[in-house]
């Protein structure tokens, strides 16, 4: 994923994973720079600067016993809880 900013942008890499349920959790952990994770891109006059940020999200992606697909997200700070999100998608008739 990647979202503008005036001068550059963020970037955030996922990990796939598979669930033994068919499931699917994308998740950006902690880490080095260079393993997937949040991260800031900013020109600054010509030249180019990258910042990990301390941003950590997990999502569930599954379909739930009556067949609605459902997602799970959790964004944290550091280690500390700053959002968690339900979505759920339903077909429109």
């Amino acid at each position: 994923m990647s979202f503008p900013l005036e001068k550059g942008n963020v970037q955030v890499f996922l990990r796939p994973d598979i669930g033994d349920d068919g499931s699917l959790t994308l998740t950006s952990g902690r880490g080095g720079f260079g393993d997937n994770g949040c991260y800031a891109v900013v020109d600054n006059g010509g030249r180019d600067h990258c910042a990990r940020a301390p941003l950590h999200e997990k999502f569930h992606l599954y379909v739930d016993d009556e067949g609605v697909l459902r997602t799970d997200h959790e964004l944290n700070v550091w280690s500390i809880p700053a959002a968690r999100l339900h979505f759920k998608l339903l077909r429109i008739a």
